[in-house]
């Protein structure tokens, strides 16, 4: 069994030895009650050990429960006023503009979209832009300009660049929807304004000299030459700087020096300096050609320094155009084929005559390799000129070609002559030419004996149109392919020979030059190929 004493122990503690436990400061002991009642009193505060002394419990549990309960309620109505304050300000800026926001030079700031929209169309409406510089004027209205502006689509799009509902963080941030702006007007007419006004103030402007290499007289070789500005205006940049006043609308534009249309080339580009070092090249050569021991041109450096120009990689080269024109040009003045000449013949009768197929023609293509070569090579040297057909000498277009040997047939005396080396007449008779009608007549001009033949046949086209005549010569001696020529004409009377107007009264050929049968034998044993025939009035 327990000691009774130690039983008791712990249940029995001096009062003075009992902290307080109120905030009083007074004991919170209860004095040990009748049993009957100690159920209630140990209900209440709690009973201590089995000895039933009770003491009340530390804090009371209803009240705390009431604080968290207030306090839960308070947080709740916070947080619920908050959540509308937020969402109103969400809804709000969905329809207005933040703080610090532009539409260009138009602040919006807590603008609403109506407000916006408003402010925007009046601006654009009452808007004209002055773009002045370099001597160049231009007022533009949004109107004239045809600017293409919506302003509904513009405050939508600058309103959808902002998150309303993270407006916490958008209210730090600056807003500048100009892009919205200027997006309208990508498709506006001001493009065409400003370059039909840029084109009509270019139409007398100065344009820009790019750096190039050129024949300097004075040195007497090329050099480069400096690039320059001029006053023409470059319209894309123009162009520009309108759309960037555009977008926020500024009223001005000014134009400066950087505005004008610059040159490409410059002369500080090393390919210039190379390209004037190879023309200088070029006009070393100096080519003399010549025409039957005659001068025909010359092409030194005054001649090739027109020809030299400089292709798309600034090379020096020759232009192939203006060979050509100089080629085709001397030709005119060369070429004697068929051209009108004048001489005097032996008797002192001033002749003129043209039309023909004999007489020089110069080989325009082989001219050109010529020169295009001897420019490249820098050559110096005489050069026979190259051509198709040559003569025995050259006297320049309208000048006689041919030597003393040839064979004169003269219409108008219906008498023909020939002259030997040495000039003098070995041969002479009267002729019957062909009759003086377009289809008939002997042609006139100059060629050349291109057939020696006895016994040819001769098919003549009657004046039916239709029948040909079949007539036998003994001497034929054409010079127009071998339908035209001199020959014997048995059939002729004597009397036609000497009547200078038969070939006009019933005698006439059908163009060959009808010559007695014993002359027709004399002639053809003097006459040799390629002897010049000349056929005039």
């Amino acid at each position: 069994m327990k000691n009774e004493n130690e039983a008791s122990h712990g249940r029995h503690v001096a009062a003075e030895n009992i902290p307080p436990i109120f905030p009083d400061g007074k004991s919170g002991f209860v004095p040990q009650q009748p049993r009957a009642q100690r159920g209630a009193g140990a209900a209440q505060y709690g009973q201590f050990g089995s000895a039933g002394v009770s003491m009340p419990p530390v804090g009371n549990g209803r009240p705390k429960k009431k604080v968290g309960r207030v306090l839960g309620i308070t947080l709740g109505v916070v947080i619920a006023l908050l959540a509308i304050a937020y969402c109103g300000v969400a809804l709000y800026f969905g329809s207005h503009f933040m703080p610090n926001s532009v539409i260009g030079n138009l602040d919006t700031s807590l603008m609403s979209s109506a407000e916006a929209k408003s402010a925007l169309t009046s601006k654009v409406n009452d808007y004209e832009l002055s773009i002045k510089g370099d001597g160049f004027s231009l007022a533009v209205s949004a109107k004239d300009a045809g600017i293409a502006f919506d302003a509904d689509e513009v405050v939508e799009d600058a309103l959808s660049q902002t998150n309303e509902w993270l407006w916490p963080v958008e209210l730090t941030r600056a807003h500048d929807a100009t892009a919205s702006m200027v997006s309208s007007y990508n498709d506006a007419g001001l493009e065409q304004v400003v370059t039909q006004a840029v084109d009509a103030f270019n139409a007398t402007a100065k344009q820009p000299v790019d750096a190039a290499v050129s024949f300097n007289e004075k040195l007497g070789k090329f050099a480069v030459s400096k690039e320059s500005v001029g006053t023409a205006i470059d319209s894309a940049k123009v162009i520009a700087a309108a759309d960037a006043a555009l977008a926020d609308l500024t009223p001005k534009v000014t134009l400066t020096n950087s505005d004008l249309l610059q040159p490409t080339v410059l002369s500080s580009d090393p390919r210039l300096q190379q390209a004037a070092d190879k023309a200088n090249t070029m006009i070393g050569a100096d080519i003399t050609l010549t025409m039957a021991k005659s001068v025909a041109a010359e092409v030194d450096a005054t001649l090739i320094s027109q020809w030299v120009v400089l292709d798309e990689n600034l090379d020096a080269t020759l232009d192939r155009d203006a060979m050509t024109s100089w080629v085709d040009e001397l030709g005119d003045q060369c070429d004697t084929v068929g051209s009108t000449r004048t001489y005097t013949r032996v008797d002192g009768k001033v002749c003129t005559v043209s039309g023909g197929t004999y007489g020089w023609e110069i080989d325009h293509d082989g001219l050109m390799d010529l020169v295009t070569d001897g420019v490249d090579n820098g050559l110096v040297e005489t050069v026979e000129v190259p051509y198709v057909r040559s003569c025995e000498v050259y006297n320049g277009v309208g000048g006689r070609d041919w030597g003393n040997r040839y064979i004169d047939v003269d219409l108008t005396e219906q008498h023909a002559y020939m002259y030997d080396d040495s000039g003098k007449v070995v041969w002479e008779s009267g002729v019957v030419t062909g009759i003086p009608d377009e289809k008939k007549s002997t042609p006139e001009g100059v060629y050349v004996i291109n057939l020696k033949k006895t016994d040819e046949t001769l098919h003549t086209l009657q004046d039916d149109g239709v029948t040909y005549k079949d007539t036998v010569v003994k001497y034929w001696m054409p010079f127009v392919g071998n339908t035209v020529g001199l020959h014997d004409a048995w059939w002729q009377p004597d009397s036609a020979f000497e009547d200078s107007q038969a070939y006009a009264n019933g005698y006439g050929s059908h163009g060959c030059v009808n010559l007695p049968s014993d002359k027709a034998a004399e002639l053809y044993d003097l006459v040799q190929l390629a002897d010049v025939v000349v056929v005039h009035r």
